[in-house]
């Protein structure tokens, strides 16, 4: 290809928010340098796939590092145009869902595409789809689809003497930031404040970076979510019960069937018989 490719300036546009949340992962981004190396790399060494958009292809680079953790970037071509267009930091998660109604947004010179719809069982949700090149457009035709979501913590902090106070007394919010007077001068559309219990909890690691990383599955509610934290951002000890509050980056992932029977496990012992029961109740 005789085009040329413009690297991405993290100080433009959602760059800075990007390179702040590479920590989630374990990738320190510190400068433009920084930045376009990695982009740099992913290009030449990420999964390719594609996907058409009228006159303009949008190509994505996925990188898969392990446990979960990616990266990946989008270049937009349209005719003799051809830039790197996004690189955001990404984390394939566990637990299965399915959304509906819903509706996708797209950027398409930006790279990036927006999701927001219904949550079965749960509340409305907005989150950055990072695998709008991966998966077969027809997809979208559905009336629901099935994701996998999870939060990256821009920082995180464990509620002091939370876990001598019962789970189900223990603050619980899921609130977008642009909402909340604090957050909404700085926040991105799927930025979020969620707080709750510490159901679940795991170390990880980065190997590449040599990064130490907390996956954490928290109650807060009306949702149940995975987060990814950076050790270094997360203030005080994580435990099952603790509460947990942190400021997370909403993105997910759009699951195809094989997605979903490579992630079956068996029944979720953290349910019980009752919960199901429930569900089937109606009102009078």
């Amino acid at each position: 290809m005789t085009t040329s490719e413009q690297p991405i300036d993290p100080e433009l546009e959602n760059g800075a928010v990007m390179a702040e949340l590479f920590g989630a992962i374990g990738f320190q981004i510190t400068d433009e340098h920084s930045y376009n190396s990695l982009v740099e790399f992913i290009d030449g060494n990420g999964t390719r796939t594609r996907a058409q958009r009228g006159e303009a292809s949008l190509h994505g680079r996925c990188w898969k590092i392990g446990d979960g953790l990616e990266v990946w970037s989008v270049l937009y071509e349209r005719g003799s145009e051809f830039y790197y267009a996004d690189c955001r930091p990404a984390f394939r998660s566990r637990y299965v869902r399915s959304i509906l109604p819903w509706e996708l947004v797209e950027y398409d010179e930006d790279g990036e595409a927006i999701v927001q719809g219904l949550l079965q069982g749960g509340p409305e949700v907005i989150f950055e789809l990072q695998n709008l090149t991966e998966i077969n457009q027809s997809i979208f035709r559905e009336s629901h689809l099935h994701i996998a979501l999870a939060g990256l913590a821009y920082t995180a902090y464990i509620m002091p003497n939370s876990d001598s106070i019962p789970a189900d007394k223990q603050s619980r919010r899921f609130e977008l930031a642009e909402k909340l007077e604090e957050l909404a001068d700085d926040a991105c559309e799927n930025d979020y404040l969620i707080s709750g219990s510490v159901l679940a909890w795991r170390d990880l690691h980065n190997p590449v970076t040599d990064s130490r990383l907390v996956w954490a599955y928290i109650d807060a509610g009306d949702i149940r979510l995975e987060i990814l934290i950076n050790r270094d951002a997360l203030r005080g000890e994580i435990k099952i019960g603790a509460g947990l509050s942190a400021n997370i980056w909403l993105q997910g992932h759009i699951l195809v069937d094989a997605d979903i029977f490579a992630r079956y496990e068996g029944v979720d012992r953290e349910y019980e018989m009752g919960d199901f029961w429930n569900k089937l109740r109606r009102g009078n």
